[in-house]
């Protein structure tokens, strides 16, 4: 990537799924062409879906669903089978059935956020892949992204930079809203990877903040990174 412009291809077939879907959402608004190739299954089963008109499909132990823009009554039915495959995939790899259906749960939060967080007529892309002793469950979507978000709502006070915007959104839960009851969604995601080795990586606008257990206490660290349009939510869960 030395020249502003040049077309770039990168092959993600040894990245992580969290990779491999940030990749996907930095080529919307990158300067030049970036063609991403994935000879993987789940980078066969992504094509296959963004090829076709199906909400969701889920092919061995990974999954892939389209939120499409205005099709919450649908998306909502698909984000939930969605989610219900992940659990399964989970229980039959050895995650106890309640921790299970905690990150189940987490996920399907994700999925659902996006009609609220990422603006009007915005699409979603989430998938999970489930291996031996570890899992990634990823949600993206190409909207406003977390900085924005807060710069539009009726808060008195907004985040200067997307580094506080990350830190607010995600370790100190202020909503956009101002409501302390609401805003709590990466909460419950914390949550949910707290008995498990697990780490949460969320990136937006020209920030990253990455959770990751240390001992019985989590560490966080918001790093500068590339513009990315919209926001990544991507969690890596090894038991």
């Amino acid at each position: 990537m030395t020249r502003a412009r040049e077309a770039v291809r990168v092959d993600a077939s040894g990245a992580s799924l969290g990779a491999l879907v940030e990749l996907l959402m930095l080529r919307r608004t990158a300067d030049r062409r970036i063609a991403v190739a994935d000879s993987t299954p789940r980078g066969r089963l992504l094509r296959r879906l963004l090829a076709s008109s199906r909400l969701f499909v889920s092919e061995g132990s990974c999954g892939a669903i389209h939120r499409p823009a205005g099709g919450e009554a649908a998306a909502d039915a698909a984000s939930n089978d969605f989610a219900k495959t992940f659990q399964a995939q989970l229980v039959a790899v050895g995650v106890q059935a309640t921790a299970a259906g905690r990150l189940s749960a987490a996920l399907h939060e994700l999925l659902t956020n996006i009609d609220e967080h990422a603006g009007d007529a915005v699409d979603g892309l989430g998938a999970f892949e489930v291996m031996d002793r570890e899992a990634w469950m990823v949600v993206a979507d190409s909207g406003r992204g977390v900085r924005a978000g807060y710069a539009e709502s009726p808060l008195p006070v907004k985040p200067a930079t997307a580094e506080e915007a990350l830190t607010w959104a995600v370790i100190e839960n202020r909503s956009r809203t101002g409501d302390p009851h609401r805003g709590l969604g990466f909460r419950s995601v914390i949550q949910s990877v707290r008995s498990l080795d697990g780490c949460v990586r969320v990136r937006s606008d020209s920030a990253s903040l990455e959770l990751v257990q240390a001992a019985d206490r989590p560490k966080f660290l918001v790093r500068e990174q590339g513009h990315l349009r919209g926001f990544v939510v991507s969690v890596l869960l090894r038991w």
